[in-house]
């Protein structure tokens, strides 16, 4: 098994921002939420999207669960920063209702790979029969967690979906933070215990905050310890992805199995064939489980 550690050293600033050690950006750009919009817009998931899509050839997923998560950015004026806003969940829960959660957490159990930290995690949760849209899933979940109004954000769009290890779709809703910046946290005690906000550039860096495990013989994991948070599964996966949008530039670790690193100019098909490869795996993983019955 293949494992990269390094040494801890992270600094909190204040507003409960944590930073890269004060790294400073590859990039000499503005960033404004016109530009954050201009960037990502061109990535978002069409209509009809990519799972109705694949559904036409895999029926069973369209019997797969739904959820979606909201993933508020915020471009900070003073340090010309973008900062994402996440969550880390309740003590009282392992995963969220089976949603964010982790996408290789029964692989990791078979291969006796534990983790007991309390994962960090965008907002969001499984849909109700009630929601609109996947959207207003977004929208409904990070009110109910940690208090975030729609008049505060403005929605970018969708972006390519996930899936976990119960194969719930999950939707990842783009917003763009409104000034002045949200820290009127007001968190529900069951699903989360604190939110944060995070450098997104950090996601693509290779430094002493980054490790990567490979898993089985199909995935690897991507794990960042930040101060006292630790983000990984699909939270982390879905944060290299959106950095390697909002910069225009692919981390330097590679992305998936087999030394596969992610490229800009393919990053749609790339994030389409790994959807679709845990897709066949876990419907694989469920025939042998009833052969075996």
């Amino acid at each position: 098994m293949l494992c990269r550690f390094w040494n801890k050293k992270l600094l909190q600033q204040s507003h409960r921002i944590v930073s890269t050690c004060l790294m400073s950006s590859s990039s000499n750009e503005l960033f404004t939420n016109e530009l954050l919009r201009q960037r990502l817009s061109q990535y978002l998931d069409k209509t009809p999207s990519y799972v109705d899509e694949l559904s036409e050839t895999v029926p069973k997923l369209k019997r797969s669960r739904r959820a979606s998560v909201l993933v508020p950015l915020y471009c900070n004026p003073t340090t010309n920063r973008v900062e994402v806003l996440l969550i880390k969940r309740s003590e009282t829960i392992r995963s969220h209702t089976g949603m964010i959660g982790l996408l290789f957490q029964t692989l990791q159990k078979q291969k006796s790979i534990i983790f007991f930290s309390i994962c960090s995690a965008f907002p969001g949760g499984i849909a109700d029969p009630t929601d609109r849209d996947v959207v207003h899933t977004a929208e409904r979940e990070a009110f109910e967690e940690i208090g975030l109004e729609p008049h505060q954000y403005s929605v970018v769009g969708c972006l390519l979906p996930l899936t976990d290890s119960r194969l719930v779709v999950v939707t990842p809703v783009v917003a763009l933070l409104h000034h002045p910046k949200f820290t009127d946290f007001r968190l529900s005690v069951d699903e989360a215990s604190d939110a944060f906000y995070v450098d997104l550039e950090q996601f693509l860096f290779d430094n002493e905050n980054y490790k990567m495990i490979e898993v089985g013989d199909d995935f690897v994991t991507h794990h960042f310890d930040i101060d006292k948070y630790h983000i990984w599964g699909l939270t982390a996966y879905e944060l290299i992805i959106i950095a390697t949008l909002v910069y225009q530039r692919a981390p330097p670790f590679p992305m998936y199995r087999n030394e596969k690193y992610l490229a800009l100019k393919t990053v749609m098909q790339q994030q389409k064939d790994f959807f679709r490869l845990c897709v066949d795996l876990r419907y694989r993983d469920q025939m042998k489980q009833k052969s075996q019955l």
